[in-house]
């Protein structure tokens, strides 16, 4: 499976940087959590949301995204707005015979708490990384006679950083052609991502530990060899089965969580693939340098 690291290193780097390029030149569509806006959910017909955004367009020039759910609501998000435009807006909906019964909620987010939203994000996942790296250098403490354990924790940090970068470059398309927002929920859903992905890594690695000591005589190539054959069915059955229950979720859960379960199951994808195809081949790498 590892006839050549350098192959999947190639790759591994080549998909980070364009990942980088696409979320620089595309950029995100943030959601209104991170740089502010106003949100009103309406009980309302579904199908529509498309006429109750032409409305806000002609008749207040606001530029809104609007999503029907399957609970019989609109959800409008508009730039901030006050409560006087608020009213008008709910009136204009209601005499459009958009809004049929209720307004369920309206909420709004000051620009200056979504930026801070936003800073706390960056750090909660800068955070769990440096954590991270401290855990495996301390659980692969005992493999001194292999190589250093930070550099189990380096190659480890590496493939989450690939699952990070390919994951946002998805959304950020997404965003482009379907309206996908970064939001709060997607920074959870990143976390849950990094803890499914660094859980495989930990286990290929542990393995990788026991292949060594029961193979002192092989080069250490064919020791990632082996533990990759080792655990590959624990993988792909861990993925299989994960993925099953995140469908059902897709599938039968409710509009305001489909984008994070959809974030879920690209991460988990790309988990189960740095796990196997990015983290082991630097973990050699850097094996071969001081």
């Amino acid at each position: 499976m590892m006839k050549n690291p350098k192959i999947w290193m190639t790759i591994s780097a080549a998909t980070i940087i364009a990942s980088t390029l696409i979320i620089v030149i595309i950029k995100p569509n943030w959601g209104i959590d991170f740089i502010g806006g106003s949100s009103i959910e309406i009980q309302a017909n579904a199908q529509d949301a498309p006429k109750a955004k032409e409305l806000l367009a002609s008749k207040f020039q606001l530029s809104a995204q609007t999503e029907g759910t399957q609970d019989g609501t609109i959800r409008i998000k508009t730039s901030l707005i006050d409560d006087k435009q608020h009213a008008e807006i709910i009136t204009a909906l209601r005499e459009a015979n958009i809004l049929r019964e209720n307004e369920i909620s309206f909420e709004q987010i000051g620009p200056t708490i979504g930026k801070e939203l936003r800073t706390k994000s960056i750090q909660a996942i800068g955070v769990v990384l440096v954590a991270m790296i401290i855990y495996l250098a301390y659980t692969f403490r005992s493999t001194g006679g292999l190589m250093a354990p930070w550099k189990f924790g380096v190659a480890a940090i590496y493939a989450l950083i690939h699952d990070l970068f390919l994951v946002t470059a998805c959304f950020v398309v997404f965003g482009k052609i379907w309206g996908a927002e970064i939001d709060t929920l997607f920074v959870t859903a990143q976390l849950a991502i990094l803890g499914y992905s660094v859980n495989d890594t930990i286990v290929i690695f542990d393995r990788l530990r026991s292949e060594w000591l029961a193979l002192r005589g092989k080069s250490f190539l064919e020791v990632i060899d082996r533990a990759l054959i080792a655990t590959m069915g624990r993988s792909i059955n861990t993925m299989l089965t994960t993925l099953l229950s995140l469908a059902a979720a897709l599938v039968f859960g409710g509009a305001s969580i489909r984008w994070f379960i959809v974030a879920l199951i690209i991460g988990v994808l790309t988990g189960v693939y740095s796990s196997i195809f990015v983290a082991p081949p630097l973990l050699y790498y850097i094996s071969k340098r001081k």
